[in-house]
């Protein structure tokens, strides 16, 4: 009670002062005015400090807070041009700072193909570095046929050596009369070692037929190598057509068809570069053949030679039963005898060396035949090889080349980005599975054919103005890009909280100027006093001061905070009204005294 008896004294005895002072209070406290904000959030129904608060806030860092929806109607939405349009939101969104996560079909589907061009990238990488290394191995394995054809030497036959017949030793007779008749010993027939050399014959034929198998052998494999690893370009350049296909169209895409249609083409040639080395492998089989035709027939001449050498010893065998019954017969026909044996020898070895001569000559034409039929055989060989070399050079530096290209658009370039497919069969691809059926992890995000959301989650500390800013901007973009075809919502409690606040702003205008105006009307009808219009500008200036100071000490406007200013505003106006009649009043006795 002293304390406004003193503030009554003060005010008497310094008004002007005291109005001054007042003023500046007021035009302080309404600088608090823009400063004032309206609060929805948890925290204006449940005291921060506690603990269901603070659990609540931590979870909220750790896992996201608040999510926006924004649903989308319409038909047949699952498109590249609906999904571009949500992508929008996307970016309009990407520098802002309150966003946690963003959960929607487009992150979805850009997670898949972000998985797709990391596999396609290892896959490009691979089948670089394996055209690479399949051009380096045709060049080389081309560099050795080369070589090998020109090193093909002329096959060397061994040669038959001219079979000698032993001379026999003239044979005396004894003269009639001596005392003891003893014809001499035929000479002992040394046969030619026709068997040595049928060896060294035989192992001569026995290493050309090995070599000719081995050469077989390797040209089969080689043929089979060409079928596979054209099958295996070809597979190569079909994947590479798909991986083109899912592209967007670029002139990436065009070099990436080439570079598929490049090794499909390569893959034909080796195709058919098998298909006319395939009689190859037959040239061998041939060789080897005649080879063992001729190694029979030396074999069945040596048997013929080895029985005419035994006929000869059988005769030798006689002449030597002839000189046994010379030496019991009688001598006047020993020169008889010994001339017979002499004749009959050297036309046995006329005979025996026109015969072996015949058989060395026809040995010889044939030998000389064989030699001629695989030298043919072996330059047919050679050209074969030349040209099969001269094509996988080609085909290695194509491969090389084809390396280099696909190097050049993989380093150079952005087909490898990922991003939304233009393509409505590759888009159906990824959201659905292979039974046409939605794939599961679609099913939150996309109810139907009709209706699918995206969920903006924000950040668990995210102030009621940056919500409102993110909200404010996905709003912009839908309005600016409107779709006639579809309908779209934006849902939440971020977005009911915004429209409360927008709701209570509203509110609150709307009351203050009804106040005003029926306040207005109220004291010119009722107040019949001078300055009759003061007490309202005096609760004005405590509403104006009230706001003011609530913007000073950051306590924001909630559903709670409201009620306030329906409260100040009846007391002030009654305390006001009450105020200024006491004032009326009591000046009316003074003047009444006077």
């Amino acid at each position: 009670m002293n304390l406004l008896k003193r503030l009554a004294k003060v005010l008497s005895n310094f008004p002007m002062k005291s109005i001054f002072i007042m003023m500046i209070i007021v035009v302080l406290l309404a600088v608090g005015v823009k400063d004032v904000f309206m609060a929805t959030g948890n925290d204006t129904l449940v005291e921060p400090s506690s603990d269901v608060y603070q659990d609540n806030l931590m979870m909220e860092e750790e896992f996201g807070g608040e999510s926006i929806i924004v649903l989308y109607e319409a038909k047949n939405l699952l498109t590249p041009d609906y999904l571009k349009h949500m992508k929008g939101i996307e970016d309009a969104l990407q520098n802002n700072d309150s966003i946690y996560s963003i959960l929607s079909p487009v992150t979805l589907v850009e997670e898949i193909a972000n998985n797709q061009s990391d596999t396609f990238q290892d896959g490009i990488t691979e089948t670089i570095d394996g055209l690479n290394e399949m051009g380096s191995q045709l060049t080389n394995i081309s560099d050795e046929l080369k070589g090998n054809a020109e090193s093909n030497q002329e096959m060397a036959l061994p040669e038959l050596e001219e079979p000698e017949l032993p001379e026999l030793e003239e044979q005396s007779l004894p003269k009639l009369g001596e005392t003891t008749s003893q014809l001499p010993e035929v000479g002992e027939i040394q046969l030619p070692d026709m068997e040595g050399q049928m060896a060294e014959l035989n192992e001569g034929f026995s290493n050309i037929i090995g070599a000719q198998g081995n050469l077989e052998e390797g040209t089969t494999n080689l043929v089979d190598g060409y079928a596979e690893f054209g099958r295996q370009t070809n597979e190569l350049g079909q994947n590479l057509s798909e991986l083109s296909e899912r592209m967007e169209d670029n002139p990436q895409k065009q070099q990436i068809q080439e570079a598929s249609q490049g090794l499909i083409q390569l893959s034909q040639q080796m195709t058919q570069i098998s298909e006319d080395s395939s009689q190859l492998p037959g040239i061998p089989e041939q060789t080897i053949e005649g080879l063992n035709n001729i190694q029979q027939k030396l074999d069945e001449q040596l048997n013929q030679q080895n029985g005419q050498l035994e006929q000869i010893q059988e005769q030798v065998e006689k002449q030597k039963e002839m000189q046994a019954q010379i030496q019991e017969g009688q001598q006047e026909k020993q020169e008889q005898m010994k001339q017979e044996m002499k004749e009959q020898q050297e036309t046995q070895q006329e005979e025996m060396q026109a015969k072996m001569d015949e058989q060395r000559a026809e040995k010889e034409r044939e030998m000389q035949g064989l030699k001629e039929e695989i030298v043919g055989k072996q330059t047919e060989q050679a050209e074969m090889l030349s040209q099969l070399a001269d094509g996988l050079a080609e085909m290695g530096e194509n491969l090389q080349t084809i390396s280099e290209n696909m190097k050049t658009i993989y380093d150079y370039s952005d087909i490898m980005t990922p991003g939304l497919p233009d393509n409505q069969a590759t888009l159906d691809n990824m959201i659905y599975d292979d039974d046409d059926e939605l794939r599961p992890m679609f099913e939150e995000v996309v109810i139907d054919d009709q209706y699918m959301i995206m969920m903006i989650k924000l950040n668990g500390d995210t102030e009621d103005a940056e919500k409102t800013e993110v909200i404010d901007t996905i709003n912009s973009y839908l309005d600016t890009e409107e779709m006639e075809s579809a309908e779209t919502m934006v849902s939440g409690k971020p977005v009911l909280d915004h429209a409360t606040r927008s709701s209570m702003q509203e509110s609150i205008q709307t009351m203050m100027g009804l106040a005003l105006i029926i306040m207005v009307i109220v004291l010119s009808i009722f107040f019949k006093v001078r300055w009759r219009l003061l007490p309202l500008v005096t609760v004005l200036i405590a509403v104006i001061g009230t706001v003011g100071l609530m913007g000073w000490l950051q306590i924001p406007i909630t559903m709670v905070s409201m009620a306030v200013f329906p409260i100040l505003i009846g007391l002030g106006i009654d305390y006001a009204i009450q105020f200024q009649n006491r004032y009326a009043e009591e000046m009316a006795k003074e003047d009444s005294n006077e």
